[in-house]
């Protein structure tokens, strides 16, 4: 009881210094992430945005800063990216770069790594807190948070995946702020709930689930006080407040928001879309990937010990649902639940377009974690001290283990497996889909063969020409992609690769580098040898 005391009495720097090493870590990581597939064209769509904006308001600074520079009209973007969200993100990021005038294009990925970083703490910030209140202890919130940052495709995501994890930023901080409505009902809490939801709603359009599961709250909330009335007008004004921000913040829908709101609606349900997906050793189209592609994807990318402790909470609520105790249930604990199931159910009941594994759905994964804080908080009800301990310790355990792997294997936590596929998860699984891979062999051809240039052969699915823009200007200008008679160099991340790499291969290429986790190999480097 004294040691608690005593660590209580010292809880503010505690909590300050444990968030300053997560940032500490976070910003000394950016620089060992490279560019990805999306970025390039999430990023020429915040141009093309911001392009509109500026041409709209102010139209002779614009045409001074685009100088010679063409951009694409809304009307010459293809459909897919048009009905797309992200322009709240992306439109400002590319105002920035203008602003500071960025040139090396390495650098404008940098910088909006660092940025996409800091979203993503900001978001940690406010998990903390929800979970803070929510089990009334700010030792839990520390737990919720860990179980966040290290868990490894997480972590490597926050820093180059420029929709996802954004998006599932958004919506912890959306959420935030609409536990503070439902518990203090005041025009700035519905005014922050309706802003962050709207700003998540822009950048993924699942997101109209968090205003609409609050919106219930709050009606129920009504009745329950007998106050319907005051509640109707408060989900009126928020879904005004919401609808409206939705449509500022997303310049495309400007022109005509209700039609163009409709087409994005059903650029959702039928996402244009003809790719293949490596799942459980066959390749799918993703138009017709099985049901439970999404639970065994969640489950063999979560570290072990998450999942057991994700079912124990999950139980333990279901426990103390059924049993109707009134002081373990709590609204939170069920809206929580709602927007964990509600996405996932949707995905499959209407057979939405998934691929490169469940990267789309991240943003229910710290509502997943909620239920481990949740299995952690009431097992701790049980009597048996010496159960509760071990059970304690081997969950801090699992969390110092999956940080150890994640040093080891730094910086490529994006192919993280669990224990019960990792040595073979390459027979069954896509690894590097988002080509994250290729910065540390680029880099290494450029430190360790000299030339002027280098011809090189890619023989993934995967396009060279993305991951190209984590070399410098200077250096990216010396790689030339060439046929594959031509090439003296070849690359590869594997990414639906059917060349063999075998005897016949090695004669005629030597190893130079490769990257191998878990032994998956996930980038190879090969020089052609001289006859």
């Amino acid at each position: 009881m004294f040691l608690t005391n005593k660590i209580d009495k010292y809880k503010k720097t505690i909590i300050f210094l444990f968030f300053l090493i997560l940032l500490s870590i976070g910003l000394s990581s950016v620089k060992d992430y490279g560019t990805t597939n999306d970025e390039y064209t999430q990023r020429l769509k915040g141009l093309i945005t911001l392009n509109y904006v500026g041409n709209l308001f102010l139209p002779n600074i614009t045409k001074k800063f685009k100088a010679d520079k063409e951009l694409p009209s809304f009307e010459d973007v293809p459909e897919q990216l048009r009905y797309y969200g992200g322009s709240i993100i992306h439109a400002p990021l590319a105002f920035f770069e203008v602003l500071l005038g960025i040139k090396d294009k390495k650098n404008v990925f940098l910088f909006k790594h660092y940025l996409f970083f800091l979203i993503y703490f900001l978001s940690l910030i406010c998990f903390f807190e929800i979970i803070r209140k929510r089990f009334k202890s700010w030792k839990y919130g520390f737990l919720g948070v860990l179980v966040l940052f290290f868990t490894p495709r997480i972590f490597a995501n926050s820093f180059y995946n420029n929709l996802d994890m954004p998006f599932m930023a958004f919506t912890i901080i959306s959420v935030n702020f609409g536990i503070r409505l439902i518990e203090n009902i005041k025009f700035k809490n519905i005014f922050l709930f309706s802003f962050f939801s709207a700003i998540a709603i822009d950048v993924r359009l699942m997101a109209i689930l968090i205003p609409s599961i609050f919106s219930v709250t709050l009606f129920f909330n009504g009745i329950k006080k007998n106050n319907i009335l005051s509640s109707l007008k408060i989900i009126l004004i928020l879904f005004l407040l919401t609808l409206l921000m939705t449509i500022l913040f997303w310049p495309f829908l400007w022109d005509n928001p209700l039609t163009n709101l409709v087409n994005v609606f059903k650029n959702l349900a039928n996402h244009p879309l003809d790719i293949n997906t490596f799942y459980l050793g066959e390749i799918l189209n993703v138009k017709n990937i099985p049901w439970h592609y999404v639970f065994v994807w969640i489950f063999i990318t979560t570290p072990i010990i998450y999942i057991l402790t994700f079912f124990l909470g999950l139980s333990l609520f279901i426990k103390n649902t059924f049993q109707i105790v009134p002081s373990k249930i709590n609204y939170i604990d069920i809206i929580f639940l709602l927007i964990l199931f509600i996405p996932i159910l949707i995905v499959i009941l209407l057979g939405s377009t998934l691929y490169n594994g469940w990267r789309h759905l991240y943003f229910v994964y710290p509502f997943l974690v909620f239920f481990i804080v949740y299995g952690v908080y009431f097992f701790s009800d049980f009597k048996n001290f010496f159960k509760i301990n071990i059970f304690l310790i081997i969950l801090f355990l699992g969390i110092i283990d999956t940080a150890f792997w994640m040093t080891k294997n730094h910086p490529h936590q994006y192919v993280f497996f669990n224990r019960v596929i990792a040595k073979n998860a390459y027979k069954n699984f896509e690894l590097d889909y988002m080509a994250a891979s290729y910065k540390e062999n680029l880099e290494y051809l450029i430190k360790n063969e000299d030339k002027k240039s280098y011809k090189i052969w890619n023989s993934s699915e995967t396009k060279l020409f993305y991951p190209l823009f984590s070399l410098k200007d200077s250096e990216r200008t010396k790689i030339i992609e060439s046929e594959k008679n031509e090439a003296e160099y070849w690359i590869t991340n594997y990414y639906f690769d059917r060349q063999s790499y075998n005897d016949e291969f090695l004669n005629n290429y030597e190893l130079l580098n490769e990257i191998i986790v878990d032994g998956n190999k996930i980038n190879s480097l090969f020089k052609k040898k001289l006859n």
